[in-house]
């Protein structure tokens, strides 16, 4: 099955959905004031991302989420974000870009994988 886009919101109180975020997935670290990004396969693009180089969080952690591009009403641009991610490797993209976080790995030095996995345990 394939996705497809669509100019109406689904709107079914039978379903609950969520919106589908088409990006570019990045780890994001920050230790000792340097922020640093990898892909999902641990090469460093660090340099490719110059917007995400000031981000305020904490020393000491790691963030799993994703590069997202947004159209001008603030919904996902698939292909905005491709064709972001062909200007960024020629270093000419005019595209804002939001990181989107799924999981905190570490906080403040601290891993802390395992809590939620206690908090998801007790349900």
């Amino acid at each position: 099955m394939l996705l497809h886009k669509s100019d109406h919101p689904f709107d079914d109180d039978k379903y609950i959905t969520e919106l589908k975020l088409d990006g570019f997935r990045l780890i994001l670290t920050k230790f000792e004031d340097k922020v640093r990004l990898y892909t999902r396969h641990n090469n460093e693009v660090t340099s490719k991302f110059s917007e995400l180089h000031q981000v305020e969080i904490p020393k000491g952690m790691v963030l799993d989420g994703q590069i997202v591009v947004t159209d001008k009403q603030g919904k996902p641009d698939f292909e905005a974000m491709m064709e972001m991610m062909e200007r960024y490797m020629s270093r000419r993209s005019h595209h804002m870009v939001q990181y989107c976080v799924f999981d905190v790995i570490y906080h403040k030095g601290k891993k802390v994988t395992q809590l939620l996995v206690v908090a998801f345990g007790r349900a």
